[in-house]
């Protein structure tokens, strides 16, 4: 098959990561991908001109679908192709109410996303709890979380992985993803360390421009994964934890409570900055190594090469039926 995949454009090379993935694993199965890299900086003489070349590049590939991984703006201007196949994978704040941007754009967002979904022949949500607040299609959609690549994601020396990153081998790091600080709660992140001084606890704090290929090095470098999000879609770095069996703390945010449900040394906490200080400190004095994360989730099927089949399928499923948007 040939696909066109369309993809916000961020200057971060880790960000959109489980898209670019997705792409590689597909060109492992044989397909020809093609990404178009969307600037969602809006401007109607922006959308315009990146709109003529989105169709250039359509009448020059002649895809067979077309794949817009997110929603909002991106999907919506996925959406102006017509007669090819569109499959639009939401994953988070394109459903999920989000407080940190302006309301009216939060709005449009929104408003976007549900004209994409219409549009679609196929919707895919990363979580059944994204896919509950889908707008419509909910008859024409799948749950299919990103997966991981376990070659990638394994367990390591966590003496080595200090020593690889500089760090003091006396002190007990706390892995947390802060590329969006006020919708991951930085705040109660930083007073959960603050109660924890007594154990040399301190964050290792990734704000989205590390290069992808050291996460599993700052994952393995950490006593546990701490994620005190306000909302989330399936949240990448609980599985990447779980592939290197990393204790995780997580707020019951997104599919993290189901996902961990059966994975050791893995809570579900309050979101108050007390309550995960004690879990944290639980972890570290009774010296929680590893986790079964990695047995668990190939067991839900959320390896890298699980998650790519099914994706397969529903292009093949989609070409097959010939429905386009006309």
């Amino acid at each position: 098959m040939k696909i066109l995949h369309v993809i916000p454009f961020h200057p971060s090379p880790s960000s959109f990561i489980f898209a670019k993935r997705q792409v590689e694993d597909l060109s492992g199965l044989g397909h020809i991908n093609e990404v178009f890299y969307f600037n969602t900086s809006f401007s109607l003489i922006g959308f315009y001109r990146q709109l003529m070349n989105l169709r250039s590049l359509v009448k020059r590939f002649n895809p067979d679908v077309i794949h817009a991984h997110y929603g909002t703006i991106n999907a919506f201007f996925a959406s102006f192709i017509k007669n090819v196949p569109l499959v639009v994978s939401f994953h988070g704040s394109d459903l999920n109410y989000t407080k940190d941007v302006h309301w009216f754009r939060e709005k449009l967002g929104k408003r976007l996303s549900r004209i994409a979904a219409q549009r679609a022949q196929h919707i895919i949500c990363v979580s059944a709890q994204l896919h509950a607040k889908l707008p419509i299609g909910k008859e024409k959609s799948s749950i299919i979380p990103s997966g991981v690549n376990t070659e990638h994601f394994k367990k390591l020396d966590r003496s080595v992985c200090k020593s690889e990153l500089k760090l003091s081998d006396s002190k007990n790091y706390l892995f947390f993803n802060a590329n969006n600080p006020i919708v991951k709660r930085l705040d109660i992140a930083l007073e959960t360390v603050d109660l924890l001084k007594d154990l040399q606890v301190e964050l290792l704090t990734l704000k989205g421009d590390t290069d992808p290929a050291e996460i599993p090095v700052y994952l393995n470098a950490s006593v546990a994964v701490l994620l005190c999000s306000d909302s989330e879609g399936s949240p990448m770095v609980i599985k990447e934890a779980m592939a290197c069996g990393v204790p995780i703390i997580s707020t019951d945010v997104g599919d993290v409570k189901s996902t961990i449900a059966h994975v050791d040394n893995c809570f579900i906490i309050e979101q108050k900055p007390t309550i995960i200080a004690e879990k944290v400190r639980g972890i570290i004095v009774s010296q929680m190594e590893r986790t079964n994360g990695l047995e668990q989730l190939k067991m839900l099927g959320l390896d890298q090469g699980s998650v790519v089949k099914k994706v397969e399928s529903i292009y093949h499923s989609i070409i097959q039926k010939g429905d386009k948007w006309n």
